[in-house]
């Protein structure tokens, strides 16, 4: 409990550094816009979608080792063309966004550690000084690349990890090695302690399936033990819910979902005509298209592509306005988010 209580005041006192070194008024200004503009919105007095985003989910590549069994990336499942981010794509869109942003997220889908320039990216964002934060499963953490996420100035980094033995472990991350993620997790503890760097900050994240939930408790143990900031748990997400999917890897104790009596797998709560992910953030993929959001997973409902314009221009086409109205009117009726978490509780 101490050791926990320990890593939550890093957590805090290392997002507050982050948030401190990143504030401008501008992008303080620009974000009360948002936050003010969505509420109107969802209200229904006024419909103006704020004039940039907070965020932007960039996706370094659509590449990974892993055959994770509900993951695009993993089933090599993609509609949409595969490859990865030329650096000069961000270094465009990050010139006419930068005073606005807070942050990037160098992930969608894929692995963001098999992009090889993947310090050069981290370095794009830093130079502004934004927040920057990478997903990874942990199995790239090399000496040499745990230095090149330290050196570019890397703030958070979330590492999945889905069981506490190889077997419960490889049952969801097929073709992966436990220890070898384990060790890539030293590396880099160790390498930040000897650079007395307070960044990145480690999370760890842990997806319950039914054959894993009863090691949450050594996995928050080991966790706090290892010295990471963070350790969470989030419920499972099917990538098509349907009975069988659900009987196969979901716990009804930490289920996102629920089982009707007509056998159909629904999101548990209902879903608000209102999205706060396509006011504050946008997706981008490696070849430049604008999603909406992360669930966006094959770019079905893209808003444009920067080969053909600015992001300002695209963020406020017709297809991002009509696809805004629709949420926040009949939210349902989009495929996409009625597997999506915003408006239900993903963490357990």
């Amino acid at each position: 409990m101490r050791r926990a209580w320990k890593a939550h005041l890093r957590w805090i006192g290392g997002g507050a550094r982050a948030v401190l070194r990143t504030w401008t008024a501008r992008r303080a200004w620009q974000a009360a816009r948002s936050g003010v503009s969505y509420l109107l919105a969802r209200k229904g007095w006024a419909f103006r979608p704020p004039r940039y985003p907070l965020f932007l989910g960039v996706e370094p590549t659509t590449a990974c080792n892993l055959r994770c069994p509900h993951c695009v990336s993993g089933l090599r499942a993609f509609s949409r063309p595969t490859g990865r981010l030329d650096p000069a794509l961000l270094e465009t869109l990050l010139a006419e966004l930068h005073p606005y942003l807070w942050g990037v997220l160098f992930y969608f889908q894929g692995e963001p550690l098999l992009h090889p320039e993947i310090g050069r990216l981290i370095r794009l964002a830093d130079q502004y000084r934004l927040l920057t934060s990478l997903s990874t499963n942990g199995h790239f953490l090399s000496e040499e690349k745990c230095y090149e996420l330290l050196m570019a100035g890397l703030v958070h980094l979330r590492l999945s990890l889905d069981g506490m033995t190889q077997q419960t472990y490889s049952r969801y991350r097929q073709e992966g090695h436990l220890q070898t993620v384990l060790d890539g997790l030293d590396r880099l503890l160790r390498l930040r302690r000897k650079l007395r760097s307070p960044f990145p900050l480690v999370e760890v994240q842990f997806i319950a399936f039914r054959h894993n939930v009863h090691e949450i408790p050594a996995f928050l143990r080991w966790a706090y033990e290892v010295g990471v900031e963070r350790a969470v748990v989030k419920k499972a997400q099917l990538l098509q819910p349907s009975a069988e999917s659900y009987a196969e890897w979901i716990p009804p104790e930490v289920s996102r979902y629920t089982l009707g009596s007509d056998g159909a797998v629904r999101l548990a709560g209902q879903l608000p005509n209102a999205c706060w992910r396509l006011w504050r953030a946008a997706e981008v993929t490696w070849d430049g298209q604008v999603l909406p959001c992360c669930f966006d997973k094959n770019a079905q409902y893209a808003f444009g592509s920067l080969q053909q314009g600015s992001f300002t221009e695209i963020w406020h086409s017709s297809a991002a306005q009509r696809f805004r109205k629709t949420v926040f009117q009949d939210r349902q009726s989009i495929d996409i988010c009625r597997n999506c978490s915003e408006g239900v509780k993903p963490w357990l």
